[in-house]
């Protein structure tokens, strides 16, 4: 077993950087020196950079030891495997500096982000911000949209989370106070995002491209997919249930809603569905509507082979409260119901992507 190994630079008691990057690595030999070197290149330069190898059985601590050598704004911790949630709170732990940002091993920051983010974070008074992302690794190469506001991203997290994880840069004195939560490994971020809401945190999402997201298929995200989707699920309920009251709701009427992502066939009550949507969009003004648009017309499309009026319901309430892609999300609906496709099917996910690419954030 590795011994704790932290490789310092002179002046560690003294030195107070703005920004404490918090970066945990397992077997991540083939990403992670591209990783670091997104940091260490960064615009912004007053920032700390908290590596930490988290038992890796690769070369991972070996990268990292060499790197840290070289610049002495890296922190290098090697140790025995205990998991991510617990490398996360290491790291925030360790922290000095008034921000904590995240990064994952195998993404890239882009030059500005940190500039970007801080000018962005300090002229709003934000206690939080991510930015929108763009994949890449496969063929995928989408630019995910993220909602920019804190009342969008507020009901964008009624349905999941707001942030990509390795984009976040968070009010350190905050995080120190909540931290990750090891029961909700696989979704800790969503469950931070939820309970930080709960607390009042002002959040945001700076609305340009930060960050490179690789996907490839050794991600935590993909091998752990059955309990990741449990506990995404367990946290949105909770939030449900925290929003509940102020907003009116009726959990017993949500509970229909909650059914619409379960697999067909579908026994739904959608006059529930359409009383708690209702609910929702006369709640909602500007961005935080339009977020809450797309989302609902992602669930109307899904449980659309089961309901032949589903076309006429979402019309009524899009009519009364929808911006743009009305006809065209009506006629995706109308094909749907009408051919009774099915949202397992193939051919559903290729009209899912078409419509996509027309109407949606990503």
């Amino acid at each position: 077993m590795e011994p704790i190994a932290v490789i310092d630079h002179e002046n560690f008691n003294t030195f107070r950087p703005l920004i404490s990057v918090v970066l945990p690595a397992f077997n991540a030999e083939l990403y992670v020196r591209e990783a670091v070197e997104s940091i260490l290149s960064q615009t912004f330069v007053d920032f700390e950079l908290i590596a930490i190898n988290d038992g890796s059985l690769d070369s991972t601590g070996d990268i990292l030891r060499d790197m840290s050598v070289k610049d002495p704004r890296i922190i290098f911790i090697s140790r025995e495997n205990r998991g991510l949630v617990h490398s996360l709170n290491e790291g925030i732990g360790l922290a000095r500096g008034k921000w904590i940002a995240r990064m994952d091993a195998d993404d890239i920051s882009l030059p500005n982000r940190f500039e970007k983010q801080i000018n962005w974070l300090e002229q709003r008074g934000d206690d939080l911000c991510g930015s929108w992302i763009r994949f890449f690794g496969t063929s995928d190469n989408r630019i995910i949209r993220h909602p920019q506001s804190d009342a969008a991203i507020k009901i964008s997290m009624l349905f999941g989370s707001p942030f990509a994880h390795p984009s976040v840069l968070m009010r350190a004195e905050l995080a120190k106070k909540l931290k990750y939560d090891d029961l909700w490994e696989k979704c800790e971020d969503y469950d931070l995002w939820e309970r930080a809401a709960r607390a009042g945190w002002k959040m945001s999402n700076v609305p340009e491209v930060l960050l490179n997201y690789r996907q490839h298929q050794t991600q935590i995200s993909m091998s752990s997919f059955a309990l990741q989707q449990k506990l995404t699920q367990e946290v949105r309920f909770r939030y449900w249930n925290h929003m509940s009251a102020p907003l009116g709701l009726d959990m017993k009427l949500v509970e229909d809603v909650w059914q619409m992502r379960e697999s067909e066939p579908y026994t739904l009550n959608m006059d529930h569905v359409d009383c708690v949507f209702n609910i929702l969009l006369r709640s909602s003004v500007g961005e935080a509507r339009e977020v809450l648009l797309d989302h609902m017309t992602r669930l109307y499309l899904r449980v659309a082979s089961s309901y032949p009026d589903i076309d006429y319901r979402w019309s009524r309430l899009h009519k009364s409260f929808g911006t743009g892609a009305g006809l065209t999300t009506k006629l995706m609906l109308m094909i749907i119901a009408n051919f009774r496709i099915r949202a397992d099917s193939m051919l559903f996910a290729g009209l899912k992507r078409a419509f996509l690419s027309l109407t949606w954030r990503g």
